[in-house]
């Protein structure tokens, strides 16, 4: 699978709230470095699985809504809003998060990550 194609099935086939995905696509040396309302964040990829798992916990489903998708060498930036369902109303997608990343790729996993997020 491409660098490209591991980046759409994270964010097309919800591979965020995939913890096997996860933990294939993830450097063991992974680090996110992301600024969001809670202020700058370093996520490890334990750190990251142990989101996905919150998120499967907490969402009935999960959208991601991509707008931009630039990919140049071992790096792919993204632009995206992150919409969920919730357990109280299963039908509609609400939007959560408006997400800008950076994703830098080592021996065809990745290694780091740039986020920066608005929260709707």
């Amino acid at each position: 699978m491409t660098n490209r194609a591991k980046i759409e099935f994270f964010y097309k086939e919800d591979g965020l709230r995939n913890e096997v995905f996860l933990n294939e696509l993830l450097h063991d040396d992974f680090i996110l470095d992301w600024d969001s309302s809670h202020g700058n964040v370093k996520m490890s990829k334990s750190d990251i699985i142990d989101l996905a798992k919150e998120l499967k916990q907490n969402y009935v489903d999960s959208f991601m809504e991509i707008s931009h998708f630039i990919e140049d060498d071992n790096q792919i930036v993204v632009k995206y809003n992150h919409k969920v369902t919730t357990i109280e109303n299963p039908k509609e997608f609400v939007l959560i998060a408006k997400i800008v990343a950076i994703w830098e790729f080592e021996d065809n996993k990745i290694k780091k990550g740039y986020q920066i997020s608005k929260p709707n």
